[in-house]
């Protein structure tokens, strides 16, 4: 369907959900001339309006009736974007540019327009009806020109960049770091010598290194696990680490200091800020040529073959004897599942659409906790039938009710399969939980 017939249909079932609507469910709510159904909580003192070009700084949420889909207060910062023109009648940006500064407002659109308009979906998601409402609540923080805007961006790029470099000093005072950086402003700190020649360009570097912030935060480390090859001169990961590679021989370990200016730079990483400095602990394995490291690779993906049709054919036995050391007797359902309630909820099961809050304990198979949300005190919420969870989660949470709690092993084939998810969850592994379904949102 064209757009331009998909605006005249979503516009044409506005009309006819508005009419058929109860008073209550949209008392106070009105039709702006730009076509926004929109109601008012908050005015604030600014009475210039958002308009095209300028950027916007908003919480924002959005919710399909009580079921919440997203909320940016739960995100580090508010969002910020560019005002563009509106997709369709009545949408966010239409919205937005009944706002100024300080004001509150819901808005209600077709989610079918939402969906297939502003998210260009090909087809509704199974768990929305197609002509019901999606809502937004948003509040304007603030709204500038893209002029206004890159000066602010300027001046907090300044700004950061001189705390970096701050944090960096007090970093190498707090644990007497006396090496001088280098041209580019590595500091390399060796550990221990190593033997032979440096990496040249072409070099396979077998590698294991760890990555942190300088606040300790680690982001990646493989040691304990399998060596990285690297081919030294191709670019890995920034330019600091490679210069640091390079000055190590086979054998040797050290520590590299990175700062952003050779490393993230002013736009920054996934899960790392602009304006960061990083700390590499590195050991160089030893150094192999591709020929080497092609057949060692071979050699492991055969390794990695063999233990996943071990384990695919341990995984039965090792089930039948979890169950019998710990005198369970229940029988799976169709699924696979095994599901016990420990204690009974109340009310309605959720059903695909719901958002739903639960607590949750995961425990391998000699009942050691491996993750659990009462110790982070981050309980987790998704909506039911997103894919959000493994199936075997879903079938078990559909079949709670609020309050209840209950027990569960998961087979692998209802689970993460023949995926290995982690040191803890190889491939084709049950999995046991015990969870609480502690809220639904409808």
């Amino acid at each position: 369907m064209k757009k331009s017939h998909l605006s005249i249909l979503v516009a044409s079932l506005l009309v006819v959900i508005i009419s058929s609507c109860t008073n209550d469910e949209f008392s106070g709510y009105k039709t702006a001339d730009n076509g926004t159904f929109f109601k008012v909580h908050a005015r604030g003192s600014d009475t210039s309006k958002a308009i095209e070009s300028e950027i916007v700084t908003v919480n924002l949420a959005y919710r399909l009736g009580d079921s919440m889909i997203f909320n940016s207060t739960s995100l580090d910062e508010p969002m910020k974007f560019p005002m563009i023109k509106s997709m369709f009648k009545g949408d966010l940006y239409d919205a937005i540019k009944l706002m100024g500064t300080g004001d509150s407002i819901s808005v209600a659109v077709v989610a079918d327009s939402f969906y297939l308009v502003t998210a260009n979906l090909s087809e509704l998601p199974k768990y929305v009806i197609a002509g019901s409402y999606l809502y937004y609540d948003i509040k304007l923080l603030n709204h500038i020109s893209n002029g206004e805007f890159q000066i602010e961006l300027a001046n907090k790029r300044l700004q950061d960049e001189r705390l970096e470099k701050i944090i960096l000093q007090k970093y190498l005072n707090n644990n007497d770091i006396t090496v001088p950086p280098t041209n580019s402003g590595l500091y390399f700190i060796p550990v221990k010598q190593g033997r032979g020649s440096n990496p040249e360009s072409g070099s396979m570097c077998q590698v294991y290194l760890s990555v942190r912030e300088l606040d300790g935060e680690e982001l990646f480390s493989n040691f304990g696990e399998r060596a990285l090859d690297i081919e030294y001169g191709l670019g890995f990961d920034t330019e600091g680490f490679m210069e640091g590679l390079g000055m190590m021989k086979p054998g040797g370990i050290a520590q590299f200091l990175v700062p952003s200016w050779i490393g993230v730079g002013s736009t920054g990483r996934e899960m790392v800020a602009p304006f960061t400095t990083l700390v590499y602990d590195v050991k160089l394995e030893a150094i192999r040529t591709i020929e080497e490291v092609k057949k060692d690779r071979e050699l492991y993906q055969k390794e990695k073959d063999a233990e996943k049709l071990r384990l695919e054919k341990e995984e039965p036995k090792i089930i039948s004897n979890y169950l019998k050391s710990n005198d369970i007797t229940i029988q799976p359902l169709q699924s696979g599942l095994f599901l016990k309630e420990l204690i009974s909820g109340t009310g309605d099961k959720p059903i695909d659409g719901n958002t739903v809050t639960v607590n949750y304990i995961q425990y391998d198979l000699l009942g050691n906790v491996i993750q659990s949300s009462y110790k982070d005190e981050v309980p987790f919420t998704y909506v039911v039938g997103t894919g959000a969870v493994i199936p075997g989660w879903e079938e078990a949470v559909k079949r709670m009710k609020t309050g209840g709690k209950s027990w569960m092993l998961i087979p692998s084939n209802i689970g993460w399969g023949d995926q290995e998810r982690s040191k803890d969850i190889k491939p084709f592994s049950p999995l046991v939980f015990e969870i609480e379904l502690m809220d639904i949102k409808k």
